[in-house]
């Protein structure tokens, strides 16, 4: 009899061991395994991609907005979030503040959404902060500099571009030993990208003893020739562009020389943009530096597969497409590591995650981690000159 029963709870050991790990396992055939739900069972996991996709600045958008989508169906190729799968919501803020505004609170409501890509804008950015903030729901752009958007507190806030704090400095570095420029004017757009980054690149002007002259202009304007008549009668060594629009860069460069203004030129990242700066200026715009955030995705040899598949699919990159990708592709892993069980997965977690990330290496050509105020570490800033169809680094 003891025997009998010692067999029997043997018996069942066993069975309720088999039953455990089959539940864990998400094998429906065995009794118990609804305890846990498979991964392909679960509603997908959603990312949120905010940027301007209609507006001026809809060709670096959407070039970002193509770049989110094939960092996802990659991902989703590749099992998901440990077998969920990924979807995009798409969000259009025009590069404009106020509706910045709107498509974080959209975003936010959305309880499936756990983490963002972008705001690309540091205004569109520095707008939406505070309704991504009160949500706990992670951001990471792919190209907002303005210094204090990770200066604030924003646990939510994380960035793979450099601020204008270094790039600004970088560029009047170029400008005095190199360019030897003894006076500088600067145009900027009003924005917090170009206004911000034109304010650092004067204060580092002027702290070399460089005579700097300052004007500004709108989004909006398109006659230039108030502004470039005080250029022509300025005579600066050197004219820098902190405009947040290559196409509106192109047009001062055309209605410069149509005033028949000759002057060396400059401007930052954003207008690294060859069809709408190179081909749009008609050439005008041969011998101008821009400074970039990181090396031109085209020369980092981690970067060639990307590229042969974008180009392949959508066309010619913009300047911010494969930051664009990175920053899409850092996300996923946060989410990847953000829980075991994905189906126990939150904003908190990806927020956490996100934050940890550290030597994340990918198509950038150099290991990506977050400071505890969400900067990015290690970025570099370079220059290039466009010469002909194209952009060559100089330095």
């Amino acid at each position: 009899m003891k025997a009998r029963l010692l067999n029997l709870r043997r018996t069942l050991s066993a069975l309720v061991a088999l039953t455990t790990f089959a539940a864990l396992m998400g094998f429906a055939g065995f009794p118990g395994a609804g305890l846990v739900h498979s991964a392909a069972n679960l509603s997908p996991i959603k990312i949120g991609a905010a940027g301007p996709y209609s507006g001026d600045l809809s060709k670096i958008g959407l070039d970002g907005l193509n770049a989110i989508r094939m960092a996802v169906e990659e991902a989703n190729a590749a099992g998901g979030v440990r077998g969920r799968k990924i979807e995009i919501v798409e969000a259009d803020d025009a590069g404009d503040s106020s509706k910045a505004i709107l498509v974080a609170e959209k975003l936010a409501m959305d309880r499936a959404v756990l983490g963002v890509v972008g705001p690309m804008n540091s205004s569109t950015v520095e707008a939406a902060l505070p309704t991504y903030q009160r949500a706990g729901l992670a951001i990471i752009s792919q190209s907002a500099t303005k210094p204090s958007l990770t200066e604030t507190g924003y646990k939510v806030m994380h960035r793979i571009c450099p601020r204008d704090d270094a790039q600004g400095p970088a560029s009047a570095e170029f400008v005095v030993e190199v360019l030897k420029a003894k006076s500088v004017y600067i145009i900027d757009d009003k924005t917090a990208y170009g206004q911000g980054l034109s304010d650092e690149v004067e204060a580092a002007l002027k702290a070399s003893g460089i005579k700097t002259v300052r004007s500004q202009i709108t989004l909006e304007d398109r006659d230039f020739s108030p502004i470039l008549t005080r250029v022509k009668v300025a005579k600066p060594d050197l004219l820098y562009l902190g405009l947040a629009n290559p196409a509106q860069a192109a047009s001062i460069i055309k209605q410069a020389a149509g005033l028949g203004i000759s002057v060396k030129l400059m401007g930052g990242d954003g207008l690294k943009e060859k069809d709408q700066l190179i081909a749009g200026s008609a050439g005008l715009a041969e011998g101008m530096y821009v400074t970039t955030i990181g090396r031109a995705i085209t020369e980092v040899p981690e970067a060639a597969e990307f590229i042969r598949k974008f180009e392949g699919k959508f066309g010619a990159m913009s300047v911010f497409s494969g930051q664009t990708y990175e920053a899409a592709r850092i996300l996923i892993d946060a989410m990847r590591r953000a829980s075991a069980d994905p189906s126990k997965l939150t904003r908190a977690l990806v927020m956490e995650a996100l934050g940890k990330t550290a030597g994340y290496k990918g198509i950038l050509g150099f290991p990506i981690s977050f400071d505890s105020k969400g900067d990015v570490i290690g970025a570099g800033i370079y220059v290039y000159q466009a010469k002909g169809d194209d952009f060559v680094l100089v330095r």
